[in-house]
């Protein structure tokens, strides 16, 4: 179905300048009677015209404003001229305050770019801009770090307690002082339901009261994984880990243990 021209031209007034407010009750009215079309698409190329406007990405800019101005000019010559509706609705004559634009010259051609935006953007963004790198692995991450000097990393291997959730476990903690990052390497423990509890991580420091080890976050076995990679989100320096030792926790961790269930410890290799 055509899309009456007077809607077609009030839905792009609309977004560029705004409406009177009998035209906008003749529009609703309009639009009423016309559940198919979708007044929306107009406001949202509105929008893309003023960021193309403000200035795409410096490598996008020279292309996609040529491409934009082809496509309005295209469209213009292409576009019939408009006619008067035949609704039985009288259209309200403008405001007087307000000046009417001309039928054709910028309206036109502001109206067509509007247009073409409204159905050509999405293919224009997504064919020029190029896909950035893939986000980095725990697991990548961790390779990397081994890839240190062995000076500036320890080992600490992971030792169960005897807790029915361990039982079996293994693994290891790799930890760089210099850089102050680290991960886990778990295996075999069982999986948690986080909205009951979670593993959570703690790093005696031999420098700090033993009282108080540092939180070093929480983290979830998901079902059917026998192995997890987890990076360690210490909250303050550790200047000379002795000990890790992982607990069972409510769901978003503790800021002081009661240490009733201690499932791994992991001391230096």
């Amino acid at each position: 179905m055509t899309l009456p021209v007077r809607i077609e031209e009030l839905l792009v007034e609309r977004a560029t300048q705004g409406l009177s407010p009998d035209e906008q009750r003749w529009l609703d009215g309009a639009l009423a009677e016309h559940p198919e079309v979708d007044p929306d698409r107009y406001d949202l190329a509105a929008a893309a015209i003023d960021l193309a406007l403000a200035g795409p990405p410096p490598a996008l800019r020279p292309a996609l404003r040529e491409r934009l101005v082809r496509l309005g000019r295209d469209y213009t010559a292409m576009a019939a001229p408009p006619v008067p509706s035949a609704g039985p609705r009288r259209i309200p004559e403008r405001a007087p305050a307000r000046r009417r634009a001309p039928a054709h010259g910028w309206w036109a051609a502001a109206a067509a770019l509007l247009l073409a935006l409204a159905g050509w953007w999405p293919r224009l963004t997504s064919s020029r801009v190029a896909p950035g790198p893939a986000p980095a692995t725990p697991a990548a991450e961790l390779a990397a770090l081994l890839e240190e000097p062995r000076a500036e990393t320890r080992r600490f291997a992971w030792v169960p307690t005897g807790d029915e959730a361990a039982s079996g476990a293994g693994g290891a903690v790799i930890w760089s002082g210099p850089r102050q990052r680290g991960y886990l390497e778990i295996r075999g423990l069982a999986p948690n339901d986080p909205a009951v509890e979670q593993y959570q991580l703690w790093i005696f420091d031999a420098t700090r009261d033993e009282r108080f080890p540092v939180d070093g976050g929480v983290f979830d076995v998901p079902p059917g994984v026998s192995e997890v990679i987890v990076p360690i989100d210490a909250g303050i320096e550790v200047r000379e880990p002795v000990l890790f030792a992982v607990t069972v926790e409510r769901p978003g961790g503790v800021v002081v243990s009661s240490r009733e269930r201690i499932v791994l410890v992991a001391e230096p290799v």
